[in-house]
């Protein structure tokens, strides 16, 4: 984008619509507000280059007469308000520089305000802004102005957006703005699916023999993850599964009586409770206390011993990884070949999902492959990941009039077994189509929308259909046209100023 990109001229002279930089009467900064501070009304110019914007009002100009003006300069990559640098403004004629000023320093972040001399002589005259600092030179041309004859030529110029949004308020939000390019996008199909493990990362681990299942006190719940030989389960032979209940059952009734004994120990303990609990209350609740710890040791040096003698299994998780399927619950009689538990351990999982869309069946030529989970703020590129789309033609069931879609995704993509998304797959020919970013459709009460500025403080709201997306920008079918500068990040910040007239008073 050059440094001379959406020009505006005023005045007479105006450039054609569709243009993007506006200069108008009745917008100049007064001393304490937005109001006129000339008799003569004002100009207010708004200019963007590939590194600034300029959002200019100052006093319609008289030869001879100082005029003044209020320029606020923005930096559009981080949207932080000037703090330095040199502001310098002139008038020219037939390629000569007639009058310039020059402002050394920013009267407050983001604000050059001063007056300057208006040429001595009436007539017409480009006007030229320049802006130095560190960084380097950015330079706008303002278009042609009158410089009036004894009182201020009156300035035509393009009409405001209905929304106000103060520079001030700008720079206090991650805000940005950008033009609409075309974009090369293709038809694109989406799908509710679901993450699975990939085929040949699931380990599942079968009872070895028949017999009665005892779960660990770490119960095997799925999403829990486990470290490799980790100790999951028992299986105790059914000859023995009468005695390895009613062990379990003395463990259990134990450890609630030591659970009851520890809560009587720290009552009588308390200073409130102490006087009224005589020596041997307390002798009697430390003995409980000392009971139920010789029935859990004995209960527990029983089980070891059946486990023993018996020739019980103990069941291990076979690699490190999350559990996606348990297959039996606690105390069940199962057989041999049983399956228990399934630990996904690999990288790579299968998104699962289902094509509504009849529009296309063939899924080649893939362009883009895109995955979006509810918790992210934007979708991620699968085909940068090392996502593969499997299904080559969809076919569809007669029941669901649905087809099914199935993408191996091999490398760290963030997703997780279990997790719910949304597929998009672009398909077919590629062609250059008005697109803007994703963030910078806005819905409201059910509608897309986008904010276009129109001056460096005014914004329209434009109610927008969208086509095919990608994993960064949508395709818009309507509601903007090419070059107009649209809000891509703060956007519902400028609704929210346009509910309230504007999210703060605008005082320089």
């Amino acid at each position: 984008m050059s440094a001379t990109l959406f020009l505006t001229v005023l005045g007479a002279c105006a450039q054609p619509a569709g243009d993007h930089g506006h200069a108008h009467g009745g917008h100049a900064h007064g001393s304490d507000s937005h109001g006129s501070a000339h008799e003569g009304g004002s100009i207010a110019i708004t200019r963007w280059s590939d590194r600034h914007e300029l959002f200019v009002a100052l006093d319609a100009p008289v030869a001879g007469h100082p005029f003044s003006y209020r320029a606020h300069v923005t930096r559009l990559a981080d949207n932080h308000a000037a703090t330095s640098g040199v502001l310098n403004i002139r008038f020219a004629q037939d390629g000569f520089d007639v009058e310039a000023h020059t402002d050394e320093a920013v009267a407050r972040p983001g604000l050059f305000a001063k007056q300057a001399m208006a040429p001595q002589k009436p007539g017409a005259y480009r006007l030229l802004f320049r802006y130095d600092d560190s960084d380097g030179r950015t330079e706008w041309d303002a278009g042609t102005v009158i410089v009036g004859d004894g009182v201020p030529h009156s300035h035509d110029g393009a009409a405001e957006g209905e929304i106000t949004f103060r520079k001030e308020s700008q720079w206090q939000v991650p805000f940005q703005i950008a033009p609409t390019t075309a974009r090369p996008l293709a038809p694109t199909l989406t799908a509710a699916a679901m993450v699975q493990p990939a085929p040949g990362t699931t380990t599942v681990v079968a009872a070895p023999a028949e017999g009665l299942l005892a779960w660990s006190d770490a119960l095997p719940v799925v999403g829990r993850t486990v470290t490799r030989g980790e100790h999951l389960a028992t299986i105790v032979p059914a000859r023995a599964a009468q005695h390895w209940a009613q062990l379990q059952a003395d463990l259990a009734t134990a450890r609630v009586e030591r659970a009851q004994a520890r809560a009587d120990l720290r009552r009588t303990a308390q200073p409130s409770e102490e006087a009224l609990a005589s020596p041997q209350q307390r002798d009697e609740v430390a003995a409980a206390m000392d009971r139920s710890e010789a029935r859990i040791s004995a209960a527990q040096s029983q089980l070891a011993a059946l486990t023993r003698s018996t020739g019980a299994v103990s069941i291990r998780a076979p690699a490190d990884g999350m559990i996606v399927t348990v297959g039996a619950t606690h105390g069940e009689s199962i057989t041999a070949g049983t399956p228990l538990v399934s630990v996904s351990s690999g990288g790579g999982v299968l998104i699962a999902g289902h094509v509504q869309s009849r529009d296309r069946t063939q899924l080649t030529p893939l362009v883009s492959l895109t995955v979006h989970r509810g918790d992210w703020a934007a979708p991620r590129d699968l085909l940068a990941s090392g996502g593969r789309l499997l299904t080559e033609h969809l076919v569809f069931d007669a029941r669901t009039l649905s087809a099914p879609v199935a993408v191996l995704v091999e490398a760290d993509s963030g997703l997780s077994p279990g997790d719910l998304v949304s597929l998009s797959i672009g398909v077919g020919e590629v062609e250059p189509i008005l697109a803007v970013p994703l963030s910078a459709v806005v819905e409201i009460n059910g509608q897309d929308v986008a904010f276009v500025q129109k001056t460096g403080e005014s914004f329209t709201r434009r109610t927008l259909t969208l086509g095919p997306a990608d994993a960064t920008h949508v395709a818009v079918l309507s509601g903007l046209a090419a070059g107009e500068m649209v809000v891509v990040e703060g956007g519902f910040d400028v609704h929210v100023a346009s509910l309230s007239g504007a999210l703060e008073s605008h005082r320089h």
